[in-house]
C-alpha cells in the first residue's frame, strides 16, 4: 500500500512529517493490540451483545410468564409480535411446553431442532425456562441475528476494528500536524558541517542553500549582512518566500523563483536580475545564480544559490549614463554654438547671404575646381537701382527691408550649390558653378523679373514700391589668372548695365566687343 502510494503521490510520501507520523501512528496501534491481547484493554464486544440480548431474553421470559399465569395466549402472542418487529436484531420468538407444543410463536419459523441449541454456546440463540407454581412446564426459545460482521462495511463499522481505525487515523493526522510544525523549526543547521559553512561566510557575494521545498538550510554572513538578519537563526528552515525581504523582490508566481525552476528541472539557472528593497535611498541589485544540489544517485536534494552585488556597478552606469546624457547635450551646445559662430562669420547678418570673406574662401575653391576639371564659371553681380533714394524718401528702415525682400527673391531663384554673397552695400553677387554665359543670363533675366514685380509688392509697410536691380554677367575664361578677375568683369557688365539704363542684364564680353 506505502508502495502505491509513492508511486501515486511521490511528493507527498517522500514528506519527513507524512513518513515520521505514519510510522508512530502505526506504531501506537501495534502497542494498542498488543497491550489488548495482554490485559484485554478494548471492550470484547460479543460479552456485551451475549449481555444485553439475555437480559432481552429474560424480559420476555418474565411477561411470557405472567400472562400464561392469567391464561391470556393471545394476549401473549401480540406482545411477542410487538417486541419482535420493535427490536430488528429478535428473528423469532417461540414459547413451547415441555411436551414441545408450540404455545404461541412470533417472527421467522425455526426448525425443531434448533431449539435444542445450547444456548450457553451461541450469541444468538437462547433459551429460558418457564415456571409455573414451582414447577417447569416450558420454554421460551429466542432466536437474534448474528452478531459477527458481514461484508467489507460491516467489518470497517464493527466497534472494535472502528476503535483501531479511528485511532490509527487520528493519532496520523495529530503527528503530521505536530511534525509538520515541528520540522518547520527545527534548526537545519547541523545538516551544513561548521566549516563548510565558515567557508561559504569568507565570500563576499551571498551564498545560500535551499532544499527542495525552498527552506533556507544556509544563508552566509554577507548574505545576512545585506538582510539585516545577523541571527542565522531567523532565517534557516524558513521558506525563501516567507521572508519579507526575499517576498518583497520575487515575483508573486512561486514557479518563476529561480530555485524552484532548478529543483524541478535539475538545470542551473543563469543570470536573474533581482532588486531587493533595503528601505533606503539606494536599492540592492544582485545577479543570482543557481545551480542543482544531487545525491549519488543524481536525484535533486536541493540547490545552491549565489548573489552577486552589482548595486555599485549599475551606480557607476546610473552615473556614466548622465555624464554621457551631459556630454551629448554639451556637444549638441557646442555644435549649435560653432554653428551660430560660423553663421555670424559668414553670413550677413541683415540679409543672412554669404559675407565677402565667406564668398572669396568657397570660391577660391571653385575657381581652383573649374581650371582643373575644365567646367564652365559664372559671377553675376547686380545692385538695386536707386537704392539710396529709398533710405532718402522713407528712411533706413524700409531701405532694409528692400535688401532683404531683394536678397530673398535673389536666393530663391539659386540652387543650392549656387552662392549668393552680400558684396557690399546694396550690391550683391552670385556664383554659378558648371553653368554656360547663356545660362547665367538666362538665370539673370529670371531674377531681375523677379524683383521687379515681388520684391517691392513683399514689402507690407510702403505701398506701391518699385523696386528694381541690374545685373552684370561674366564668364571664366582662360586669360582669367583669379577670382577676383572674374568678380571684377561682372562688375563691370554691371555697370554698364546701371549706365543702360538700369533694370537690365549685360554681359562683359558685349562690353568688350563693343569698346
Amino acid at each position: 500500500m506505502i508502495a502505491a502510494l509513492r508511486r501515486r503521490f511521490p511528493r507527498l510520501v517522500a514528506s519527513p512529517a507524512v513518513r515520521i507520523s505514519m510510522g508512530m501512528s502505526s506504531l501506537i496501534v501495534a502497542i494498542l493490540l498488543a497491550m489488548d491481547l495482554a490485559f484485554g484493554l478494548l471492550p470484547d464486544h460479543t460479552l456485551l451483545v451475549r449481555k444485553t440480548r439475555e437480559r432481552i431474553a429474560e424480559n420476555l421470559a418474565i411477561e411470557a410468564a405472567s400472562l400464561m399465569g392469567s391464561g391470556d395466549v393471545l394476549r401473549l402472542g401480540l406482545a411477542f409480535r410487538e417486541q419482535v418487529a420493535r427490536d430488528g436484531t429478535i428473528l423469532s420468538a417461540t414459547v413451547r411446553r415441555s411436551d414441545g407444543q408450540v404455545v404461541t410463536h412470533a417472527g421467522e419459523q425455526t426448525a425443531a431442532s434448533d431449539a435444542q441449541a445450547d444456548s450457553a454456546a451461541r450469541v444468538d440463540h437462547f433459551q429460558v425456562p418457564l415456571v409455573s407454581n414451582g414447577q417447569p412446564w416450558g420454554v421460551l426459545d429466542v432466536r437474534f441475528e448474528s452478531a459477527a460482521p458481514r461484508g467489507l462495511r460491516g467489518w470497517l463499522t464493527h466497534p472494535p476494528v472502528l476503535t483501531v481505525l479511528a485511532l490509527g487515523f487520528g493519532s496520523f493526522v495529530a503527528f503530521f500536524l505536530y511534525m509538520r510544525r515541528v520540522l518547520a523549526h527545527l534548526d537545519p543547521s547541523t545538516v551544513i558541517p561548521d566549516r563548510v559553512r565558515s567557508a561559504f561566510d569568507v565570500f563576499s557575494g551571498g551564498v545560500m542553500i535551499v532544499d527542495t521545498q525552498s527552506r533556507v538550510m544556509l544563508a552566509n554572513a554577507a548574505l545576512r549582512g545585506w538582510m539585516g538578519a545577523t541571527d542565522t537563526e531567523k532565517l534557516l528552515g524558513r521558506a525563501v518566500d516567507s521572508i519579507p525581504w526575499f517576498a518583497r523582490a520575487l515575483p508573486a508566481d512561486r514557479d518563476a523563483h529561480p530555485w524552484v525552476r532548478t529543483v524541478a528541472s535539475g538545470m542551473p539557472v543563469e543570470g536573474e536580475h533581482i532588486e531587493f528593497d533595503r528601505n533606503t535611498a539606494s536599492a540592492l541589485k544582485v545577479i543570482a545564480n543557481t545551480a542543482p544540489i544531487l545525491d549519488g544517485v543524481g536525484v535533486v536534494r536541493g540547490c545552491l544559490v549565489t548573489f552577486d552585488n552589482v548595486t555599485h556597478l549599475d551606480i557607476l552606469n546610473t552615473q556614466l549614463l548622465a555624464s554621457m546624457t551631459e556630454l551629448t547635450q554639451t556637444k549638441e551646445e557646442v555644435e549649435r554654438k560653432n554653428e551660430e559662430l560660423l553663421r555670424l562669420a559668414t553670413r550677413d547678418p541683415l540679409t543672412g547671404c554669404l559675407n565677402r570673406r565667406a564668398l572669396f574662401e568657397k570660391l577660391d575653391q571653385l575657381f581652383v575646381d573649374a581650371r582643373t576639371a575644365g567646367t564652365p564659371l559664372c559671377c553675376i553681380m547686380t545692385d538695386i537701382d536707386h537704392f539710396k533714394s529709398f533710405n532718402d524718401r522713407h528712411g533706413h528702415a524700409v531701405g532694409d527691408q528692400v535688401l532683404q525682400s531683394t536678397s530673398h527673391k535673389l536666393g530663391g531663384g539659386l540652387r543650392d550649390m549656387d552662392l549668393l554673397a552680400r558684396y557690399g552695400g546694396e550690391e550683391f553677387c552670385i556664383i554659378l558653378p558648371g553653368t554656360t554665359l547663356a545660362q547665367a543670363c538666362a538665370v539673370a533675366e529670371r531674377l531681375r523679373s523677379d524683383v521687379e514685380l515681388l520684391a517691392g509688392a513683399s514689402i507690407r509697410s510702403t505701398r506701391d514700391l518699385k523696386v528694381t536691380s541690374s545685373f552684370g554677367v561674366a564668364v571664366l575664361t582662360a586669360d582669367i589668372v583669379d577670382p577676383a578677375e572674374l568678380i571684377d568683369q561682372a562688375d563691370q557688365a554691371l555697370y554698364a548695365a546701371k549706365k543702360g539704363g538700369r533694370n537690365c542684364v549685360r554681359t562683359y564680353e558685349a562690353i568688350a566687343e563693343a569698346s
